[in-house]
């Protein structure tokens, strides 16, 4: 059985601040079919981004998260910033099994992230997926952030992934890691 989060994320156009968003305890009551994604109407200037995680894995196993983001005509930047924030020690391995062509992403210091330029697409999929060390068990807890950003000469891309605050949070999941 799979968990969809869904948030609204309503992102500033020019300063790429997160103007409103219904926080995370809103989606986390609802929850949907395996297959489905919970949705709320997306206002004038925001778009939506919303993530898909599995509710339970055996011990050693891997957690494959699935981003969706839709709506980013409505939006006026030049990027998209998707970062999960994983437990520190847990994952042996991180990878992103999809990706958009014009995206940079990446793992270190216990973030997973995706710098997504904005092109003429109203949206784009990423799936991530992380393995788990054998040795954990328990509830694996994981925040996801998503920011828009404008480009800037001289700045990488970690600049761009480390100006995401705790403001920018648009969903918390939460996979119970099984012993046997």
């Amino acid at each position: 059985m799979r968990r969809s989060s869904a948030l609204i994320t309503s992102l500033a156009l020019a300063a790429g601040a997160l103007v409103g968003y219904s926080g995370p305890a809103a989606a986390a009551t609802r929850r949907a079919a395996p297959g489905q994604a919970v949705r709320a109407a997306a206002p004038a200037a925001g778009a939506y981004v919303g993530v898909r995680y599995p509710t339970a894995i055996r011990r050693g196993g891997f957690i494959t998260y699935d981003y969706r983001v839709k709506h980013l005509r409505r939006l006026e930047s030049d990027a998209v910033v998707i970062v999960a924030f994983l437990p520190r020690n847990t994952p042996s391995k991180v990878r992103f099994l999809s990706k958009p062509a014009h995206s940079s992403c990446g793992y270190y210091s216990s973030r997973a992230y995706c710098v997504v330029r904005l092109t003429g697409a109203d949206g784009f999929s990423a799936r991530l997926r992380v393995w788990v060390k054998y040795k954990y068990a328990g509830r694996y807890r994981t925040d996801h952030y998503a920011r828009a950003v404008n480009f800037e000469s001289g700045l990488s891309t970690r600049d761009y992934v480390e100006e995401v605050t705790r403001g920018d949070l648009m969903a918390r999941s939460r996979t119970t890691i099984y012993r046997r």
